[in-house]
Order: structure tokens, then C-alpha cells, then sequence
């Protein structure tokens, strides 16, 4: 039982739902088909029979002396002329009408008891042996029961020619009987001509119609089946290099692509596949320029925004962070160019992995020095704190680069940083050409000058007041001074902490 569950929860795969239903589709188009044909064959066919005993008893009528008919009226009539003239020509219609096609068993005259009766009696029965006698009742013990005897009863008319509606069946075999009216000189029905042809031959070609339509129907689901199976497993093909192609995809192999000629529908989703993988490889490729223009938390932004970014701007509270090279001027007139170029790639791209470790946005690059923010464009409700880390990380990095190019290039290489916290309007400036996010304000302008004064203090960071406020007690700062920084109002204390070498 555990089997068999797991087996029905077990999802069927497409090329068995389509070889089912294909095999399905024949099996109701066979069975369609074979039901429709046979009994189109057999209402043809009973039709074709029921106008062949119809006309032979209509003309058969016509060949029975209806004078002679009136003369025979018991069973003394039996011996007379007239009664054998009736019988031979009842048997030359019977004999002449034995063939493959309409084989007549049985043919005699009929006549109601008495008139206006429905009740009938045999005058004449053509059979040489165990024939009806003159006034013996006709019997209708078919065994298709009493509605088929009723039925047969009413076709018993002198009225007009009939012919039975269906087959009947009785201990003698299958029959399908006609009858027409014998008339006399005068034009007036004095007997009916009844003609029984023996129907089992028919029933039989039926029958092997019916068996030869039902083989053609399984030979034809079998050949279905593997036209089914082929297609399917066409079609399986197809939708397996479609997923594989797209397994690829998804694992990060934009090159991926799918090659189809036909242009069907598998063509157009394969078409569909590689457009989508040349539009993530496309994005990969913008998501990593931006990340080396702006830093990751910008490129991830503008990705996910699914628009171009906006020259929108907007207030909010940040932590800016500026860092600088010192004696800069003085390196690069020591230092070879490629030394001095390959030293400040080095030392920004050490910078720049501090600043993104922390969460931090490149605002932009600043000749020898670069500007980072906090808070922005993401916000961080620890800013201050992450700036503070990405500081101490910069300041290590820097020192360990001063001391490789101290040993090689004997040049003293040091860094200021400058962090400062505060309101500023942050956004995309620029125009639809060209655009950066950057910082804007009073803020900005303060780090500047508080990175500027590590040169008069001789140190190597400078925090603001606002800065250690907000970090609280998770860092040993050291006041420095207490100044009024140049263009404002404000005076403001400096904090620093140690930053000699490990």
C-alpha cells in the first residue's frame, strides 16, 4: 500500500502524459469510429435487404392468380387445381429468389379470419414439407417477445406493401420478412404474399465487419502508441536541452545558449532562453561596473529599483568619511610613475575593501584621497559606528602598505581621515548622460576641514564631537582640541585614538 502511494504521488513525466493521451485520443477516436461505422454498415445493409424482400414480395404478388385464391377456402381445397397452381407459383417465386445476395426461405399466402380481423390464417404455404394447411392461424412466437409480435401484427395489412422494421429471431433461425397484397381483376386485395429471407449470413457479415473494424482500431492505437512514444520522446528531448540550458543559467553560466533551426514553438522558447541569459549576463556585467564606480549597496539599489535612477535627491543623516594621502606632491616626484600609479591602486583598492566591509558607499575619489558616506543610500541606524570600524581598518591597511613602501621605495607614506556626522542631501547629480550619487552639505564640507587638521595635529584621524557622541563607549577616543572650523560659527571638540603600529 506504501508503494502504491508513493507511486500516485510520484509527478508523471511529460513524455508519458503525452503517449497516454495520445494513446487515449485513439482509443476514443477507434472506438468512435468503429461504433459510428457499424452501425452505419448495419442500417445500410438491413436497409439494402429490407428493399430487396419488399420488391419480391411485391412482385411476387403479381404472379399469383388472385381467381384462384378466392376458390380455395378449406383444407378439401387442398386437392384441387386451383390450390396447386398457387403452390407451384409460390415455389417458382420462392426457388427463383434463393441466391447469395436475398436468400428466400419461406413464402406463403395470408388472409385475416374473418373480415376486419387481426387475426391471420395461411392459404397456401409453398413448403414441401410440414407446410401450414388452408385456415391453419398464423403464429407470431418470436423470441424478441410480445412487442416485436404486436409490432409484426400491425405490419399484417391488405391495405399496402410492408416490410418488417428489425431482424427477428425464432427457433428456425434469423428472419426479415415482406408482404405485399394480391389483388384480383377488379383491383381489390384478396390475400397478402408474405416472403421470409433467412437474415443469419447477414448477421454474420456484420458481425466480422464489426471484429475487422475493432482489429483495425487496436492496430491502429498500436501504431499510435509508438508514433506517441517517438514524439514524445521528441519533445522530451527538446524540453531536456531547455532545462539543462537553464540549470546552467541559474548556476551563474551566462554564456549558456540554446541552439535550435526549427522555428516552431521550442525554437521560440529557446530563443526566449538566450535572450534571457544575455539579459542576466548584460545585468552581471552592469551590477559588477557599478559596484567598481559607486560600491555594491548603490549597484544592488539601482539593480533592484528595475529603473534608471532618478536625479531625485533627498535629506537624511549620515556619517561622511575623508581620507587623504599625505606629502603626496613630494611621493610623486620620488617615485617612478608606474611605482606611484601601482602604489595608489594598491592602497585604494585597500581602502575601498574596508569602507565596503563596513557597509559603506564610495562617494567618489578625490585626486589622492577619496569620500565615503554611511547611512546612504541604505539606511544603517549604526552609521557612525561603521565608519568608525571602517577608519581603524583603513588606518592598519595603510600602515602595513607604509611600511612595504618604506622598505623599497624609501618614501614615508601616511594617510589623514577625517569623519564627521550630521545632516546632507544625498542623491543621483548630474544629468541622463552622466551621473553620481553623491553626498552634498554643511556636513560634507566639515569632514573636509577636519580631515585637513590632522596635518596641525600631526595625526592620522580626526572625529567630531557628534561622531564620538553616537558611538558612545565603544571606542577609547582622546580629545584633542576644541575648535571653530573655518566658515562656521560652530565650534566643535576633536577626538582621536591611538593609532601607532602593531
Amino acid at each position: 500500500a506504501r508503494d502504491t502511494a508513493l507511486l500516485l504521488k510520484t509527478p508523471m513525466r511529460y513524455r508519458t502524459k503525452i503517449a497516454l493521451l495520445l494513446a487515449l485520443l485513439t482509443m476514443f477516436t477507434g472506438a468512435l469510429v468503429v461504433g459510428l461505422y457499424s452501425f452505419q454498415c448495419r442500417t445500410l445493409l438491413f436497409e439494402q435487404i429490407r428493399s430487396q424482400v419488399l420488391s419480391i414480395a411485391a412482385t411476387g404478388a403479381l404472379q399469383v392468380n388472385a381467381e384462384f385464391l378466392n376458390e380455395i377456402r378449406s383444407v378439401e381445397n387442398e386437392s384441387d387445381a386451383s390450390y396447386a397452381a398457387v403452390r407451384d407459383s409460390l415455389r417458382r417465386i420462392r426457388d427463383a429468389n434463393r441466391r447469395e445476395d436475398a436468400d428466400v426461405r419461406f413464402v406463403s399466402v395470408l388472409r385475416p379470419s374473418a373480415p376486419g380481423s387481426d387475426k391471420w390464417v395461411y392459404v397456401v404455404d409453398a413448403e414441401e414439407e410440414g407446410s401450414a394447411h388452408v385456415g391453419d392461424p398464423v403464429e407470431f412466437d418470436f423470441e424478441l417477445g410480445s412487442e416485436f409480435e404486436n409490432s409484426e401484427r400491425q405490419n399484417l395489412t391488405l391495405e399496402r406493401s410492408s416490410a418488417a422494421q428489425a431482424f427477428r429471431r425464432d427457433a428456425f433461425g434469423v428472419w426479415l420478412s415482406a408482404n405485399s397484397p394480391v389483388l384480383d381483376s377488379k383491383g381489390e386485395p384478396v390475400a397478402l404474399l408474405s416472403v421470409s429471407i433467412a437474415a443469419e449470413d447477414v448477421l454474420v457479415r456484420l458481425r466480422n465487419l464489426y471484429w475487422r473494424g475493432l482489429w483495425a482500431t487496436v492496430v491502429g492505437i498500436a501504431v499510435s502508441m509508438v508514433f506517441a512514444v517517438a514524439i514524445a520522446g521528441w519533445a522530451n528531448g527538446q524540453l531536456k536541452r531547455i532545462r539543462i540550458a537553464l540549470q546552467h543559467i541559474s548556476g551563474g553560466d551566462w554564456s549558456t545558449r540554446v541552439e535550435f533551426k526549427s522555428s516552431d514553438e521550442f525554437g521560440a522558447v529557446a530563443e526566449t532562453v538566450n535572450k534571457m541569459a544575455a539579459a542576466l549576463r548584460d545585468r552581471e556585467m552592469l551590477k559588477v561596473a557599478l559596484a567598481r564606480y559607486t560600491s555594491q549597496n548603490v549597484a544592488d539599489r539601482v539593480l533592484a529599483d528595475q529603473e534608471l535612477p532618478s536625479l531625485r535627491g533627498e535629506r537624511r543623516q549620515i556619517t561622511v568619511l575623508i581620507a587623504d594621502v599625505r606629502n603626496f606632491t613630494a611621493m610623486s616626484e620620488r617615485l617612478p610613475p608606474e611605482d606611484l600609479v601601482r602604489g595608489l591602486n594598491i592602497y585604494f583598492e585597500k581602502m575601498l575593501e574596508a569602507i565596503y566591509a563596513y557597509r559603506g558607499t564610495l562617494d567618489k575619489f578625490l585626486g589622492d584621497g577619496l569620500l565615503a558616506v554611511f547611512g546612504a543610500p541604505l539606511d544603517d541606524a549604526e552609521h557612525q559606528k561603521m565608519a568608525i570600524f571602517a577608519a581603524e581598518a583603513m588606518l592598519k591597511a595603510a600602515r602595513r602598505l607604509r611600511a612595504e613602501i618604506r622598505v623599497r621605495h624609501k618614501v614615508d607614506w601616511r594617510i589623514g581621515i577625517g569623519v564627521h556626522t550630521g545632516w546632507a542631501v544625498v542623491g543621483n547629480v548630474g544629468s541622463e548622460m552622466r551621473m553620481e550619487y553623491t553626498a552634498i552639505g554643511d556636513t560634507v564640507n566639515a569632514a573636509s576641514r577636519i580631515e585637513g587638521l590632522n596635518k596641525e595635529y600631526h595625526t592620522e584621524f580626526l572625529a567630531s564631537e557628534a561622531v564620538v557622541d553616537a558611538v558612545g563607549d565603544c571606542f577609547k577616543f582622546r580629545e584633542v582640541d576644541a575648535v571653530q572650523l573655518r566658515g562656521t560659527s560652530q565650534s566643535m571638540k576633536l577626538y582621536t585614538f591611538d593609532t601607532t603600529s602593531d
